[in-house]
This record gives structure tokens, C-alpha cells and sequence, in this order.
């Protein structure tokens, strides 16, 4: 007599498995991508501990591969911690890689002297991140066919973002789900301010 296969779901009880855990190896991975993407850095460390320990109840090859994408998650506090600064620092540099001095900017806006970037800085009018005792300003303000040579809505933007410079300058160049994966410096451009005022609201308050 033909023996009768088990249904899905009395195979996956029979093997002490949910269907959750049967998942194959390359969707665990994907899963660590999108993460990878979409979460800053201390949420990306909380995710490899996560996903990294659901993969060793798959295999270890799926551990392996989202130690691949994420690193291996450290049990030791300390070297978390250091891990963590590492990625900061890491940031920060790539952040100020893509700025300009107080005289770059006075030579690009045209401006009296190089006072002007400084006192504008000041009125947050502009963005500048402090390094080393000088600033420096990120590109992505700067709009050739915006006011005064700077991207629409800036200053308002600005305002409402409850975080440090250098978190501004992040936030504001990085691609956001609420924007359909643009940037909020693109929708500002696009003329969509009050959108990413309402959304900048929210930075710094565990909304975003």
C-alpha cells in the first residue's frame, strides 16, 4: 500500500521544527542585507545577535553567512562597546570625507569672507560638523539653484532635528523609507518640506 506523504505542517511538528525555522540559508541572508541597509549602527549590532543565533538553528552555513554580512556578534560587553565606536568613527570619517572648509564654502557661495560660513553656521542656516577645532560643511546642502546657494527648507529642517551635527549630516543624505527610499536632501529639493519637517520631528526621539 502507497504510504500517504505528511502534510507541511505535520512534517514540520514531526521534525520539532516551527515553519519559521525550516526557512533555507539564502533567505536568512537576504534578511541580513535589508538589515544591514536599513538600520543605523547600534541597531545593526542588536540585529546580528538576533539573526545570527536564528541561523545556527538552521545550520551553520546560514550563521556563516550572516556573520558575512553583519560580523559576528561579540559576548563580551567591552569589545561590543568597541566595535560599536569602531563603526562610529568609521561614519564619521566617510561623513567628513564629503565635506569642505570655511573657505571652500566662502569661495562657493561667493560670500565677503570666510567669516560668513561661520556666522551662518552659527544662525543654522548651515550645517557644519566641528573636527579637529574647524568646521566643515557637507556637500549635500549646497544647491546651485537654491536660495543663497543652498538647498531649500535647509535651515527649517534644521531646526527641528534634535540630534548632533554629525547625526544631522547623516540623516539627512541617507535614504529613508518614508521617502520611498530617497534621500530627505532629495525630497527637499523636490519641494516636499513640510514631509521631511514632519519626519525630522521625529529623529532623536526613537521614531525614526
Amino acid at each position: 500500500m502507497p504510504r500517504l506523504s505528511q502534510p507541511r505542517s505535520a512534517r514540520s511538528s514531526a521534525s520539532g521544527r516551527s515553519p519559521s525555522e525550516n526557512l533555507p540559508p539564502p533567505t536568512l541572508a537576504k534578511a541580513a542585507r535589508l538589515a544591514a541597509a536599513a538600520l543605523n549602527q547600534e541597531q545593526r549590532l542588536q540585529a546580528a545577535q538576533t539573526l545570527v543565533a536564528l541561523a545556527g538553528r538552521v545550520g551553520s552555513a546560514s550563521s556563516d553567512d550572516l556573520e558575512g554580512w553583519l560580523g559576528p556578534a561579540p559576548s563580551d560587553p567591552v569589545a561590543l562597546e568597541l566595535r560599536s565606536l569602531r563603526q562610529r568613527f568609521a561614519l564619521r570619517r566617510q561623513l567628513l570625507s564629503r565635506t569642505i572648509s570655511a573657505d571652500e564654502v566662502a569661495d562657493l557661495l561667493q560670500t565677503r569672507s570666510r567669516q560668513t560660513p561661520h556666522d551662518r553656521a552659527k544662525a543654522g542656516t548651515l550645517l557644519a560638523i566641528r573636527d579637529n577645532g574647524r568646521l566643515r560643511f557637507p556637500l549635500c546642502q549646497f544647491d546651485p539653484e537654491g536660495p543663497d546657494g543652498v538647498v531649500p527648507g535647509l535651515a527649517e529642517v534644521l531646526a527641528v532635528l534634535d540630534v548632533s551635527p554629525l547625526a544631522k549630516a547623516a540623516w539627512l543624505d541617507r535614504p529613508h523609507p518614508a521617502f520611498a527610499g530617497a534621500t530627505p536632501i532629495e525630497r527637499l529639493k523636490a519641494g516636499d518640506l513640510a514631509d521631511v519637517v514632519a519626519v525630522g520631528r521625529c529623529v532623536g526621539h526613537g521614531e525614526d
